[in-house]
C-alpha cells in the first residue's frame, strides 16, 4: 500500500472517532469494517515509535470502544488503547498520563465505577465515601467535551448519591442524584450503551421522590421516563426497566383512577417476571412489583380472583428469596469479603416480601376470619423482623404492619408494636402518621385517653412533614387526604383526658395546614425585617417563588428553593425573640379572641363529639349527646343529594321542589336540635335578643363543614328557636385566622364589581349584568370589569389596586380537589381563577369580598378540615370578611340579598364591619319572605372578624 494509503487510513480512522465523539453514532467504532482498517493501518506502520499519528488514531478507536462496549466486553479495547499510548511520548517511554484525552479520563472512568460497584456490594461507611469521592474525582475531571465518558461519570455519581440516600435517608442526597442523573442523560445522546441505564435509574429515583414527597410532576415525569428507558434498552437489564415503569404506572393510577395505568402496569409486571429466572436476584423484587399492582385491581374492583393473583405471586416472591439465599455467595460460612452488601441487600428484599404476603393474608383474614391466615401473617412478620436490624426504616413497616394484624385479632401487643413504628426516627412520616394514629386509636379502646392523647400528638406533629414547603397545593392536599379527621380525634381524646386547653391547641396544629403555610406573615416579616433585613426579603422572596403558580418552576428547582426555605427558617427561630416565627400561635395567645362573643369549635369525632367555646370567661366545653359522626356522615350526604336534585332541570317539577325543601327544613331542624341549639342555651344565648344580637362564631369540624350552622332551626315556628333569631353568626376555619382578620382595615374604600353573565361553556347568567348594574349605582366610583374583560389576568391585577370585591357570576367546586375550585372568570378554560391561585396572592389591606355565586364556600371532599373554598382561598390572601355560599343559589333571589346586604353595610359608603350584621338581616328578611324555600336563602354566610 502507499503512502496514500496509509495517509487514507489515518484520516478514515479519525473521521470514525470524530462521528463518535460528535454524534454518539455507536456503527461509527464497533462496525467490523473499522477492525479491518485499525489491522490495515497496524500492518503498514513498521516501527510505532515513529509514526504517534497513526498510533493515535488506533488508540482513540480502541479506547472509543472500550467505552462504547463497557467494562467487561471492551476489556481488551482498554488494554490495547493503553498499550499504545507508550508510543506516543517521545522517546517511547511509558508515562502516567500517556494520552492526554483518553487515558486518564478512562483511568478516573474505572476508579469511580470499581468505587462504587464495591459501594453498593458492602454496607461501609468509608466505602461510600470513597465511591462518591471518586465519582465526583471523574465528574470534575472529565470535560464536558467528552461527553460519552462525561455521562458515565455522571452516572456513576448518581448512583453513589443514591446509595447514601437508601443509607442516610438525607432528602437532599435523592435531590442531587435526580440532578446528575439529568445532567448524564442530556450528556449521554441517544446511542450510548448506557442511556437505557441512566434514564431507568432517572425514572426510579423521580418515583422514590414522589413516594417520598407526593409531588405529581415527579410522577409524571417518572412514568415517562420509565417508558423512555424501557423503548431505548435492549434484552440486557429489560426486566428491571419494565418493573420500573410497573411501579410508577400504578402509582399514577392510585393518584389519578386512571384504569389503563393499572392494566399496562400488570401486563409489564407480568412480562419483567418471565423475563427472570426464579433464582435471579431480581426474580423476588419483580414479583412483588405485580402482586403490589394486584392489590391496586383488588381495591379497585373487589374481586377474589385479585386477591389471590397477588398472594400467588408473593408465595413466590417469598420462595424466590429463599432460593437466593442458598444460592448467591457470601451468604454462608464461605462468605466473600466484598458480600456483606449484597447480603443486606438480599435480607432487605426478603423482608419485602415476607411483609407484603403478610398484608395480604391479613386483608384475606379480614374477608374471611380464617384463623390460619392470620397467624401465618403474624408468624411472617416476625420471621421479617429478625431478618433486618431494629434500627433499619423496613423495620418500623414491620413494626406497624405487625400492629395491624394483633390489633385485628385483639391480641396483645398491637399497641406497642404501633408505637414503636410511630416512634421509629428512620420511618417515612406517613407511616409515623399511620402508626401514632393506630397507636392512639388502641389506647383509646382500651380506656386510656391519656396515652391517646400522647399517640395522637405525635401523628399530628407528623403533618406539616406530609406537605413540604415544594408541593403544588393540590399535591398537598392529596397528601393531607391522609389526615382526615385526625384532629378531631386527637382533640377528642384531650377531652376525655380532662383538657381542653390541649383539644384546642390540637384542633389549632392539626386543621388549616394549608391554611398556615398560605398566610403572609406580614407583621412577623416586618419584625424580622429591623433585627435581618436581608433574610427577611430573602424568605419574601422564596415565598414568592414557592407560591407562584405557572411560572414554569421546575420540580427540581421547588426542591431547592425549599430546602432554603427550611434552612432559613431554622435559622429565625434560632434566635431569641423569634422561637415561634411563622409556627401556629400557643393556644392562651388565642384565648383573648372570645371577648368580643363565643368562638366555638364543634368538634366532631368517632369518640365523642363537643362544641369547645372560646368565651369573654374562657374555655366552656357543651357536651353534644346527640351528634354521632356515623350520624352525620349520612346526614351530609342526604343534604347534598336533596340539593343536586334541586339543580337538576329533570327532577325538579313542583312536587319534587316541594319535597326537597320539606327536606332541607329537617335538616335545618335537626341541626338546631342536635349542636346549635344546646350550644346557644350552653352559652345562654336562650332567646332572640330585644336589642342588637350577639355575635357567635363557627368553626365547623369534619363533616360539618358542609352543613348550614347559621341557619340551623324551627323556621317554621314563632319562637325563635333559630340561630339567625337568637345571633348574628359569622364563620372562620380557625382561631389563628380570626385573630389575623381582626387587624385594622383601611380607611378609604375602594370597589371592584367583576360580572361574567357569559363565559365560554357556561351557561348564560343575565341576572350578573343586572346584578352588576345595582352594585355600581350603589357604590359610587366602582370599578366594573365585565365581558370578555373579566379575564383571570385582568381580575387579578385588579385587586391588588381595590380593597373591595364584588363578583357575580358561576363558580364551581371540585369535590375531589378543593384547591381547584374556581370563580368563572372569561377565559377560564385557559386561565382559571382557582383557590390555589387566588391563595397565592398577597392583598394585604383587603377588606370585604362578595362571591354573589354558586358552592363558593363549599370544601372539597379529600381535605374536609383545610378550608379549602374559595372563600377561604380569599381569606387566605388577605380579604378580611367574605360573603359567600355553600350551595346553588337562585340568580334573583341572590341578587336580592346582595342588594339588601350593601344596604346593611351602609352604601355608598359601606363600612365592611357591619357584614356579620348586614348578611344576617337580609338572609333573616328573604326567609321571612320565603320560609318554605330554604333553598334560597340558607346557603348565604359570612367569614370574618
Amino acid at each position: 500500500m502507499t503512502a496514500a494509503g496509509r495517509d487514507d487510513l489515518v484520516r478514515a480512522l479519525g473521521a470514525r472517532v470524530l462521528l463518535y465523539r460528535s454524534s454518539l453514532d455507536q456503527d461509527a467504532v464497533v462496525s467490523p469494517q473499522a477492525l479491518v482498517e485499525v489491522r490495515e493501518l497496524m500492518r503498514l506502520v513498521a516501527d510505532p515509535s515513529a509514526d504517534p499519528e497513526a498510533v493515535r488514531a488506533v488508540a482513540d478507536l480502541h479506547f472509543c470502544r472500550s467505552v462504547v462496549l463497557g467494562t467487561e466486553r471492551g476489556r481488551e479495547d482498554a488494554v490495547i488503547a493503553a498499550a499504545l499510548a507508550r508510543y506516543l511520548e517521545p522517546g517511547g517511554q511509558p508515562e502516567a498520563v500517556a494520552e492526554p484525552a483518553d487515558r486518564h479520563l478512562a483511568g478516573l472512568l474505572a476508579q469511580a465505577g470499581d468505587r462504587v460497584a464495591a459501594a453498593e456490594r458492602h454496607r461501609d461507611a468509608a466505602l461510600l465515601r470513597q465511591a462518591l469521592h471518586a465519582a465526583r474525582a471523574a465528574v470534575d475531571g472529565i470535560p464536558v467535551r467528552a461527553g460519552p465518558v462525561r455521562a458515565s461519570a455522571l452516572a456513576l455519581w448518581g448512583m453513589a448519591l443514591r446509595l447514601r440516600y437508601e443509607r442516610g435517608g438525607d432528602p437532599a442526597d435523592l435531590d442531587a442524584a435526580i440532578g446528575a442523573f439529568r445532567e448524564a442523560d442530556a450528556a449521554v445522546g441517544s446511542r450510548h450503551p448506557d442511556r437505557a441505564a441512566v434514564l431507568s435509574a432517572l425514572a426510579a429515583s423521580l418515583r422514590e421522590r414522589h413516594e417520598r414527597t407526593g409531588g405529581f410532576e415527579d410522577l409524571l415525569e417518572g412514568v415517562r421516563t420509565a417508558r423512555a428507558a424501557v423503548e431505548a434498552g435492549g434484552p440486557d437489564g429489560r426486566g428491571g426497566r419494565l418493573h420500573n415503569l410497573g411501579l410508577a404506572l400504578r402509582l399514577r393510577h392510585e393518584r389519578t383512577g386512571e384504569r389503563a395505568d393499572l392494566e399496562e402496569a400488570i401486563a409489564v409486571h407480568r412480562e419483567a417476571v418471565a423475563l427472570t429466572p426464579p433464582d435471579d436476584r431480581d426474580h423476588s423484587l419483580f414479583q412483588q412489583g405485580l402482586a403490589n399492582a394486584w392489590d391496586a385491581r383488588f381495591e379497585r374492583t373487589s374481586a377474589t380472583e385479585d386477591l389471590q393473583a397477588r398472594i400467588h405471586a408473593l408465595e413466590a416472591a417469598v420462595d424466590s428469596t429463599a432460593r437466593t439465599a442458598r444460592t448467591v455467595p457470601g451468604t454462608g460460612d464461605d462468605a466473600a469479603p466484598d458480600s456483606g452488601g449484597r447480603a443486606a441487600a438480599d435480607a432487605l428484599t426478603r423482608a419485602g416480601a415476607l411483609v407484603n404476603l403478610a398484608s395480604a393474608l391479613t386483608r384475606r383474614y379480614e374477608l374471611t376470619t380464617d384463623d390460619e391466615d392470620a397467624d401465618r401473617a403474624e408468624d411472617l412478620l416476625r420471621a421479617a423482623a429478625a431478618v433486618l436490624p431494629a434500627q433499619h426504616a423496613r423495620h418500623a413497616v414491620i413494626r406497624y404492619q405487625l400492629g395491624l394484624v394483633l390489633a385485628a385479632r385483639d391480641r396483645p401487643g398491637a399497641e406497642s408494636c404501633l408505637r414503636a413504628a410511630a416512634l421509629h426516627a428512620s420511618a417515612a412520616p406517613r407511616l409515623r402518621l399511620r402508626a401514632a394514629r393506630g397507636w392512639g386509636h388502641a389506647a383509646m379502646k382500651d380506656g386510656r385517653p391519656e396515652e391517646a392523647v400522647t399517640a395522637y400528638s405525635a401523628a399530628i406533629a407528623r403533618l406539616p412533614a406530609l406537605v413540604p414547603r415544594h408541593l403544588h397545593f393540590a399535591d398537598a392536599e392529596h397528601a393531607l387526604g391522609e389526615s382526615g379527621l385526625l384532629a378531631g380525634d386527637a382533640a377528642a381524646c384531650a377531652l376525655s383526658a380532662g383538657d381542653p386547653a390541649l383539644a384546642l391547641g390540637l384542633l389549632e396544629l392539626g386543621r388549616g395546614v394549608l391554611l398556615g403555610q398560605g398566610m403572609k406573615n406580614g407583621d412577623e416579616l416586618a419584625e424580622l425585617r429591623v433585627h435581618a433585613p436581608r433574610t427577611a426579603d430573602r424568605l419574601m422572596w422564596l415565598r414568592t417563588r414557592l407560591d407562584g403558580a405557572g411560572d414554569g418552576t421546575t420540580s427540581d428547582e421547588r426542591h431547592v428553593l425549599a430546602a432554603e426555605w427550611d434552612r432559613l427558617l431554622a435559622e429565625v427561630r434560632a434566635r431569641r425573640g423569634f422561637e415561634d416565627f411563622m409556627l401556629p400561635p400557643r393556644p392562651e395567645k388565642l384565648l383573648p379572641l372570645g371577648e368580643r362573643g363565643p368562638v366555638v369549635v364543634v368538634n366532631v369525632s368517632r369518640y365523642r363529639c363537643d362544641a369547645i367555646a372560646v368565651t369573654a370567661e374562657g374555655l366552656r366545653v357543651i357536651p353534644l349527646p346527640g351528634l354521632a359522626l356515623s350520624g352525620l356522615v349520612h346526614r351530609t350526604a342526604d343534604l347534598l343529594t336533596v340539593l343536586d336534585r334541586l339543580q337538576d332541570p329533570a327532577g325538579a317539577g313542583p312536587e319534587a321542589q316541594v319535597a326537597a325543601e320539606d327536606e332541607i327544613d329537617g335538616h335545618l331542624r335537626w341541626l338546631w336540635d342536635t349542636v346549635t341549639g344546646p350550644v346557644l342555651d350552653g352559652l345562654g344565648i336562650t332567646g332572640p335578643s330585644k336589642t342588637r344580637p350577639p355575635r357567635v362564631w363557627w368553626i365547623p369540624t369534619g363533616p360539618l363543614a358542609f352543613l348550614p350552622l347559621h341557619a340551623a332551626g324551627h323556621h317554621e315556628e314563632a319562637a325563635g328557636r333559630t340561630v339567625l333569631d337568637r345571633t348574628a353568626s359569622s364563620y372562620t376555619p380557625s382561631l389563628r385566622v380570626l385573630a389575623r382578620s381582626r387587624r385594622p382595615g383601611r380607611s378609604a374604600a375602594s370597589f371592584l364589581v367583576v360580572a361574567v353573565p357569559e363565559a365560554p361553556a357556561a351557561p348564560p347568567l343575565p341576572g350578573a349584568a343586572e346584578e352588576a348594574a345595582v352594585l355600581t349605582g350603589l357604590l359610587p366610583g366602582a370599578r366594573l370589569l365585565t365581558g370578555d374583560a373579566a379575564t383571570r389576568d385582568a381580575v387579578v391585577a385588579a385587586l391588588r389596586d381595590h380593597a373591595w370585591l364584588h363578583f357575580c357570576g358561576h363558580a364551581t367546586a371540585e369535590p375531589g380537589t378543593g384547591s381547584g375550585s374556581r370563580l368563572i372568570v372569561h377565559d377560564h378554560l385557559d386561565h382559571p381563577l382557582t383557590v390555589a391561585g387566588i391563595s397565592r396572592l398577597d392583598l394585604a389591606g383587603a377588606e370585604l369580598a362578595y362571591l354573589s355565586a354558586c358552592h363558593t364556600a363549599r370544601t372539597g371532599f379529600t381535605a374536609v378540615d383545610e378550608a379549602l373554598h374559595l372563600a377561604g382561598g380569599l381569606q387566605i390572601a388577605g380579604f378580611r370578611h367574605v360573603v359567600a355560599t355553600l350551595w346553588g343559589i337562585e340568580d334573583t333571589v341572590s341578587a336580592r340579598i346582595a342588594e339588601r346586604v350593601y344596604v346593611g353595610l351602609g352604601a355608598p359608603r359601606p363600612m365592611a364591619d357591619r357584614a356579620a350584621y348586614a348578611v344576617r338581616e337580609a338572609v333573616r328578611d328573604m326567609r321571612d319572605r320565603y320560609p318554605l324555600t330554604p333553598s334560597l336563602w340558607a346557603a348565604h354566610l359570612h367569614a370574618g372578624p
